[in-house]
């Protein structure tokens, strides 16, 4: 269900930063893919697999009899029969080497968790991936998160299923405001920046063209930033969902944090799946509310002491140590930088040498975002 996709991408995103460009290089053909691969695996434990790829990052185990497995720990032993699923920038250049590629030196790791904390999530406009987006929520913020939802002359149909989120999530505070976002003071009346989030949906229910929805998001998102320019603290995350791809440049030209091209993202899971019918599964796997999601980390979390001088290969033993997978790495002084893939690079050389800052993050496989 590409909505379901959607809301599930929408939340995960609400609650750390990247997730599209991470999502776009893996689904895009020009960038890293997921494969399934297949070799002699001699016994090897799956902790040691990824010093053993030039080109690759291992990510879990699949066989026809025990379905899929994402992170299936270090101890386990790969069956014979096992294929595994792999990120790399091409299926002709993985190849399982008889030695290790690289000796990892350990960092010391902090283990720092993020607190869980109440939401206040301030929502603009309506779209059916509202709904789904609070009800993903459920499995991810505390009870007690508002959910403030101003849309301009609501309908009954609106009103109506409002009310009933209200009854099926009772755990959420979610209320509904009769309010024009594309008015400078009745959006300044909203106060954006006290929320931990801004959504910017669709500011009309009916309306149904790409164009004339992605040039009310950009109206709204300028608005914002000339309040915000009288805010020079406010720290308050934007997602807004950007419908046609070619008005991705401009929308980046604002302060969003986040955008997800959903036409484009479905568009690219349908090709891949056309081409690989299997990653299905794998897909299944990190848009369920259970199991393995990829998270876009701050590097803070691993580690106390900046800046980090280190390679590739030593983040993805940092990682390990806690249990997640190191996909590659986000460079926070390059997230609004379109050509640089907003600071977000996959699959790197085991060998790179690497200095990272506090304001950098990891791309993980984990099972939480904490």
């Amino acid at each position: 269900d590409s909505w379901e996709i959607m809301g599930k991408l929408l939340v995960q995103t609400s609650l750390t930063s990247g997730l599209e460009m991470v999502y776009n290089e893996i689904l895009s053909f020009d960038g890293c893919e997921i494969y399934f691969y297949e070799a002699d695996w001699n016994k090897i434990a799956f902790g040691d697999l990824p010093m053993r790829f030039k080109d690759g990052i291992p990510l879990g185990i699949y066989n026809e009899n025990d379905g899929m497995t994402l992170r299936p720990g270090k101890e386990y032993i790969l069956k014979q029969e096992d294929q595994i699923l792999i990120l790399a920038e091409d299926d002709s250049t993985i190849k399982f080497q008889p030695s290790s590629i690289h000796q990892i030196t350990e960092i010391k790791l902090v283990n720092s968790k993020l607190e869980q904390k109440q939401k206040n999530i301030l929502i603009l406009g309506w779209h059916n991936l509202a709904e789904i987006f609070i009800n993903e929520s459920e499995d991810y913020l505390l009870e007690g998160s508002t959910f403030d939802i101003h849309i301009k002359e609501p309908s009954d149909e609106i009103k109506s299923r409002i009310n009933e989120l209200k009854e099926l999530y009772k755990g959420f505070v979610i209320t509904l405001t009769d309010s024009d976002s594309l008015d400078l003071e009745s959006l300044k009346a909203a106060s954006p920046f006290n929320y931990d989030n801004v959504v910017i949906l669709s500011q009309d229910s009916s309306e149904q063209r790409a164009d004339k929805i992605d040039s009310d998001t950009l109206i709204i998102l300028l608005l914002l930033r000339k309040i915000k320019s009288e805010l020079p603290l406010a720290d308050t995350k934007i997602i807004t969902q950007v419908l046609n791809s070619e008005n991705q440049e401009i929308i980046t030209q604002t302060d969003v944090d986040d955008f997800i091209i959903s036409n484009k993202l479905i568009t690219m899971i349908l090709a891949q799946l056309s081409e690989q019918p299997l990653i299905m599964k794998f897909y299944e796997d990190i848009f369920s509310e259970d199991g393995s999601e990829i998270y876009v980390k701050s590097i803070a979390l691993y580690s106390d002491t900046f800046p980090i001088k280190t390679t590739f290969g030593d983040l993805i033993g940092l990682a390990d140590q806690r249990n997640e997978i190191c996909l590659g790495i986000r460079k926070g002084r390059e997230s609004k930088n379109a050509k640089a893939n907003f600071g977000v690079t996959l699959n790197l050389d085991k060998n790179e040498a690497l200095v990272l800052n506090k304001d950098d993050f990891l791309v993980v496989l984990s099972e939480d975002e904490l």
